[in-house]
């Protein structure tokens, strides 16, 4: 038994489907990749409809060539069943023209006055979750011309950029910590040893573990990702340029043979978790192998334990894709917390 209620919210229609308690179960998860996004929509608009997936969707990673945060894969309208459950489900037309098959699916998925409002109306982004799957995002473009859907794609782009986002860590953190894939006695060691942790999967192995050095390195390989975590008493950097000499001094004091490029190098504060923070980005490579690829980090400093710290992610894999790699060794950063 169903209960819809419309919100409003910045000019984007949110569904939220309310069940019953234990009726959600029913649904099935969600399938696909965390990263693809399925869009349904006539072959004739894609060209068109790409530019708007494009506005909101503007994340690149360059590894050094660029790899967008989401993949899209395009699907006929007739082929919509097919597809429902996915991930993440976008349904995309513009126009009124009646042999349109993308318009003809969009008409009878929305009611006759969510239709009206996309034509008529502000509301070209119609956003819901859990709709056919649980764990998904799934969103209606649909507009009388196609500016009027790259408008409200400028306009409501980033909170909705976010939603997917969200959705991404929520997935990915559950396939990374799930009940049997931590490293608990390692996380309880850290905490007990550093007053700091985070959540550490298994197939991770400790490369440094110095409280002298007040550094902590651990790394798995095929594919090559690793995750080091350094700190030192005081605050260490007072703006971004004092950022950028802190930095480009640690990474061959304690990686050696690993050095920053200066190519794509960027700077910018962030929050990390609860903290304002540096969010440091670009590729690194090694000065002794062919080896390189992309970097994040993050500086912060915690006034309660007057420290500072760096946390330090960077990975491997030559010819292959490095998004999803980075997001998740990303997301075990996240998991960082002092226990003091």
């Amino acid at each position: 038994m169903n209960k819809y209620m419309m919100i409003t919210r910045l000019g984007i229609f949110i569904i939220t489907i309310i069940f019953w308690e234990g009726c959600d179960l029913v649904k099935p998860r969600a399938q696909g990749a965390d990263n693809e996004l399925v869009v349904v929509a006539s072959f004739e608009n894609r060209n068109a409809i790409q530019k708007v997936l494009t506005t909101i969707f503007n994340d690149t990673l360059y590894t050094p060539q660029p790899e967008p945060y989401y993949r899209t894969v395009w699907t006929d309208p007739e082929n919509f069943n097919d597809v429902k459950n996915h991930v993440n489900v976008i349904v995309a037309a513009f126009g009124d023209d009646k042999r349109n098959m993308g318009v003809k699916l969009v008409k009878n998925l929305l009611s006759s006055a969510q239709y009206k409002s996309t034509m008529d109306g502000e509301n070209q982004l119609i956003f819901a979750k859990d709709v056919f799957a649980r764990n998904q995002n799934y969103l209606i473009m649909n507009g009388l011309t196609i500016d009027k859907l790259l408008e409200r794609a400028e306009d409501q782009g980033p909170w909705l950029k976010k939603k997917y986002d969200d959705l991404f860590f929520k997935r990915q953190s559950v396939h990374l910590f799930g009940k049997s894939s931590r490293q608990k006695k390692l996380e309880k060691e850290l905490e007990e040893k550093y007053a700091w942790t985070m959540k550490i999967p298994w197939g991770f192995t400790v490369i440094a573990n110095s409280a002298e050095q007040q550094f902590f390195w651990m790394g798995r390989d095929i594919p090559y990702r690793w995750l080091a975590v350094q700190w030192e008493d005081g605050l260490s950097y007072t703006d971004s340029a004092s950022v950028d000499d802190h930095v480009k001094r640690l990474i061959p004091e304690y990686f050696e043979i690993v050095r920053y490029v200066d190519y794509l190098f960027k700077i910018e504060p962030v929050e990390f978790n609860n903290w304002g923070a540096w969010k440091i980005t670009g590729l690194w490579e090694s000065i002794e192998e062919a080896q390189g690829g992309p970097f994040i980090s993050y500086l912060f400093y915690d006034e309660a334990t007057d420290r500072t710290f760096f946390i330090h992610l960077m990975i491997f894999h030559p010819g292959k894709d490095k998004y999803l790699l980075l997001r998740q060794v990303d997301i075990v950063a996240h998991s960082f917390r002092l226990t003091y």
